[in-house]
């Protein structure tokens, strides 16, 4: 019996332990996640050293908690955010590889996060990686995102960078992000067709919402 109890107590301390491990690290990527929100902001004026700060404090978040998938989320994007700014070609690699390994990661522990599965296709896109993973990574975005604007244009974006490299079936999955992301933000689903020179692909702003847009056009090629 007093064997069993010391067993428990240990079990408890152990547990106590990484309770906190979890919640110091959990600190860490607060702090991180309020500076980032506060970029965004009209008329913030970010420091040059506020990324590799930002990236630093995540870095801690992660030493402390290696599995925190709101740290890796963000450390991920912050990564990616580092390829943006990059002038040395071998760096910007780099950092998109650590971003992709970050998103990565991130999913093992929260595979429903659809923000991340696009922002991995998105990181993979940028390594030139237009693969299986890739395309999975829009296929899981949109199962787990199906009404997410912000992951629907995102993934329409990555989706038509890849668009000669897609499959009949894959094409579908692109061109249904659009039909979804169209009766939410009409301008920024034609910006995109704009963008990527498919004006073929681009919606009527005029025509009735509803979830088999006919405005919408379905090429063949």
């Amino acid at each position: 019996m007093r064997r069993l109890a010391i067993l428990l107590i240990a079990a408890l301390c152990g547990l106590s332990f990484l309770a906190a491990r979890q919640t110091l690290s959990d600190f860490y990527t607060h702090t991180a996640a309020l500076e980032i929100e506060a970029w965004s902001r009209p008329g913030f004026r970010r420091e040059a050293n506020a990324l590799p700060q930002v990236i630093g404090r995540l870095g801690r978040a992660l030493a402390v908690a290696p599995n925190n998938a709101w740290a890796l989320e963000f450390m991920g994007a912050m990564q990616f955010e580092t390829v943006r700014g990059a002038t040395d070609p071998q760096a910007a690699v780099a950092a998109a590889r650590e971003s992709r390994d970050s998103f990565r990661r991130a999913l093992w522990q929260r595979p429903t996060a659809s923000q991340t599965w696009v922002n991995l296709a998105l990181a993979k896109q940028s390594l030139g990686e237009l693969d299986g993973e890739f395309f999975a990574a829009l296929e899981q975005s949109v199962r787990y995102g199906p009404w997410e604007p912000p992951v629907l244009l995102l993934g329409l974006q990555t989706g038509l960078g890849a668009w000669d490299l897609a499959d009949p079936a894959r094409r579908e999955l692109i061109l249904g992000m659009r039909d979804r992301a169209v009766q939410r933000d009409v301008a920024s689903v034609n910006r995109i067709a704009r963008d990527y020179n498919r004006p073929d692909l681009a919606c009527d702003p005029k025509a009735p919402k509803s979830a088999d847009r006919k405005a919408c056009p379905r090429p063949s090629s």
